[in-house]
């Protein structure tokens, strides 16, 4: 059977005028680029393995599926999608011809290469014969008005393709080194600014963690990237999201909403900017409007876990819970070893009155948060035993534990200002709110020593969202969160745009 695996290992190759990557599921040529379901190339490169011979429908099947028969409207397809290939990205330069009661054989068109002579290698085209069909493609072109750098690309296309597929396929997955692939393409098409554009993105996120987790080098690699791309394409929309996280420092609140709002006009379906668009509303107490932009996120992606995850949280702050339990229990099974989607399971848990499912997490490996560290656990643990038991001893234990988090990292800054205020240690949650979020009062919270960028207490990661979840209610009714939120210019904001926040965040 042709398994995955082999088409992993083979090298691409030419067929009429496409070039075929089997080791990325991509097909090239002068009609564009596409990915190709991984059974539709299985019978393309069976059927290329055949050297324009006739392949038997009994021999597909068995080389295909690895069964003698499986229905006849499996193969149909199959070969449906190999003609379409051949009709769309290939020009017409190679046929699939049906030979009746027998199989299928493939045919190069004459003058084209006949890459099906030798899959692996491909046979070069003499000069005079290259120049012919340049030179065609090129006046075709010219009189359409298309640039010729569209069509006439090296052969390492279909490379490339795979790498931006890649790349792309880790940003989804909140996988890293998704920066690597799109450097890759970038080294094969320095001008692209796609490329460009998504490299500078996938830097400059620093994996969702903020920009202070960016190392200075690091960061102006990304900025250059990123004013490279817009040199070429000025509304180049992952480019200009890039530059969002070094322009955040001189950004308000309404500034950063109106540059995410004027990239989705120019790119509706960029569901990276929805991501930022979505925590940036929540971050202001938006919280309906947040939920929104996620579901239209998932309207173009289903099967993407930070889509999912978002939802349930955002259905979590809505009151939604079983509705939230849906989802994020559907997004475990699908991505059990996604770091924020369990995350999401866990402050679920903890925060609904489940805190022995929440220890149970914590104490089981395969489905605590991959990047809690063990400090960072000893802390969780001691906020979810205070919930479950909220004895005196109990709380002051959680008290200092997260209290002393808190000063010693930003991301447990974050946590403890939810797990103190739900424990009723509102002094301390506005302790600890107050140092991560403006720099001010008797905890402040040390960044990393190795971060070179400014510290995280700035609009551009100000990680507000947490000021707007159930545990946090406390802290809202309380007159000091009015202080809180002038500081953040969370006031202004809402003044100037005369839409505040959900109010049933602050229904006693």
């Amino acid at each position: 059977m042709l398994t995955t695996a082999e088409l992993a290992a083979r090298e691409d190759f030419l067929l009429g005028e496409a070039v075929v990557s089997p080791s990325t599921r991509t097909v090239g040529g002068p009609g564009g680029q596409i990915n190709v379901e991984p059974r539709v190339m299985q019978v393309l490169v069976a059927l290329a393995d055949a050297k324009g011979s006739v392949v038997t429908r009994d021999h597909l099947f068995s080389r295909c599926w690895g069964v003698t028969y499986v229905g006849d409207d499996s193969l149909n397809r199959a070969v449906a999608g190999v003609r379409k290939i051949a009709e769309g990205v290939a020009a017409g330069s190679f046929t699939v011809d049906t030979v009746r009661r027998t199989g299928y054989r493939i045919v190069v068109r004459s003058g084209a290469d006949v890459g099906a002579a030798s899959p692996e290698r491909p046979k070069a085209r003499s000069p005079a014969t290259r120049r012919t069909v340049v030179g065609g493609v090129a006046a075709t072109l010219t009189a359409a008005g298309i640039g010729l750098w569209t069509v006439l690309r090296p052969r390492s296309d279909a490379r490339f393709e795979g790498l931006m597929e890649r790349g792309k396929q880790a940003l989804r997955l909140d996988e890293p080194g998704s920066a690597k692939y799109f450097e890759q393409a970038v080294a094969i098409e320095p001008r692209n600014p796609k490329a460009l554009g998504l490299f500078a993105y996938a830097l400059a996120s620093g994996a969702d963690n903020g920009p202070q987790a960016v190392e200075a080098q690091t960061a102006q690699t990304a900025e250059r990237a990123a004013r490279t791309a817009l040199a070429i394409e000025p509304n180049e929309p992952n480019a200009l999201l890039a530059l969002t996280f070094f322009q955040s420092v001189m950004l308000d609140w309404i500034a950063i909403e109106e540059e995410y709002r004027r990239i989705l006009a120019t790119d509706p379906d960029n569901t990276l900017v929805m991501r930022h668009l979505g925590s940036m509303l929540h971050g202001v107490g938006r919280c309906r409007e947040s939920l929104a932009v996620v579901e239209r996120a998932i309207a173009i992606e289903p099967l993407t876990p930070d889509h999912q995850f978002r939802k349930a949280m955002r259905l979590w702050v809505l009151g939604r819970t079983a509705e939230a339990d849906r989802v994020i229990n559907r997004a475990m099974e699908l991505w059990p070893s996604h770091r924020l989607v369990r995350m999401a399971r866990l402050m679920i848990y903890e925060f609904t009155g489940r805190a022995q499912a929440a220890l149970a997490m914590v104490e089981d490996e395969e489905k605590k948060p991959i990047f809690l560290s063990p400090a960072s656990i000893s802390i969780w643990r001691s906020s979810l035993l205070a919930l479950e038991s909220p004895t005196a001893s109990a709380v002051e234990a959680a008290r200092q534990a997260n209290v002393e988090g808190a000063r010693a990292t930003p991301a447990v800054a974050a946590w403890a200002i939810l797990a103190l205020s739900a424990l009723g240690e509102l002094d301390a949650a506005f302790d600890v709110a107050n140092g991560f979020l403006l720099g001010r009062g008797s905890v402040i919270v040390r960044p990393r020593p190795e971060a070179k960028l400014p510290a995280v207490n700035r609009p551009g990661w100000r990680n507000t969202y947490g000021l707007f979840t159930p545990p946090t209610k406390a802290m809202r009714l309380d007159p000091r969160f009015q202080s809180l939120a002038q500081g953040l210019g969370l006031t202004e904001y809402w003044q100037k745009r005369g839409i505040g926040p959900d109010a049933f965040l602050f229904t006693a």
